[in-house]
């Protein structure tokens, strides 16, 4: 279709960029705060891409051991960083977490000889992983619908409206719970054309961490300057 522009590289970059200025509303003082509002659109496009190279891995076990490696080499850095600095600091924010249990859960779910405990395992942990219960929420749609792509927009709405709570006002909507927001990544989810593109996957790998370390540095030293 003429409107399925993006493939998962020209995608995971814009996604960069947003992420980028969603960390430095989080990490640098005095940014503007609608740079979290590019950030709403970033995790549900890359758990739809997640769901993605789960398909067209070759081998969906070392998937899952990549991202789980990652993982705890971010779980690593993100402790060495909170002991050196003690500045407030979300030591378990680590998306490669919830990705790796993302990919753990599909596995597990899709085994003839399905172990119930082990999901139930997986699920537990995610509910304590960056982006709780709502990222598996994403990855069972985006899995599950993808072919039916009414299906899973309706599916996506509807979970984006859960965070449609405490009155439609500005302070609400666009500041206190902006969340809702990721319902506009509906919109370059469907212009998705299916190809990858270049791959250049460790790029993203080692680009996710290190930028959160070096924005939370700057800040802290920005911080003390003030």
């Amino acid at each position: 279709m003429c409107f399925q522009i993006f493939n998962g590289f020209t995608l995971k970059m814009i996604m960069v960029v947003f992420m980028f200025f969603d960390h430095i509303a989080q990490f640098i003082p005095n940014s503007p705060y609608w740079f979290h509002w590019l950030g709403r659109l970033v995790a549900p496009i890359f758990f739809f891409l997640l769901t993605e190279g789960y398909v067209h891995t070759r081998d969906s076990i070392a998937y899952m051991k990549r991202l789980f490696a990652w993982s705890a080499i971010m779980f690593f850095g993100n402790a060495v960083i909170w002991l050196l600095f003690r500045r407030e600091f979300f030591i378990i924010n680590n998306i490669f977490f919830s990705m790796a249990l993302g990919i753990a859960l599909l596995i597990n779910l899709e085994k003839d000889n399905k172990n119930n405990f082990i999901i139930f395992i997986i699920l537990f942990l995610s509910a304590f992983a960056e982006g709780s219960i709502m990222t598996t929420a994403m990855v069972l749609i985006f899995h599950y619908l993808k072919k039916d792509k009414i299906k899973m927009s309706f599916a996506y709405i509807a979970i984006s409206a859960i965070f449609l709570q405490g009155g439609f006002t500005y302070e609400n909507l666009f500041v206190q719970n902006p969340q809702w927001m990721m319902v506009f990544a509906l919109p370059l989810i469907l212009m998705y054309n299916g190809k990858r593109g270049p791959n250049i996957k460790y790029f993203f790998y080692i680009f996710y961490p290190l930028h959160i370390w070096i924005l939370y540095i700057i800040g802290y030293f920005m911080d003390k300057l003030n």
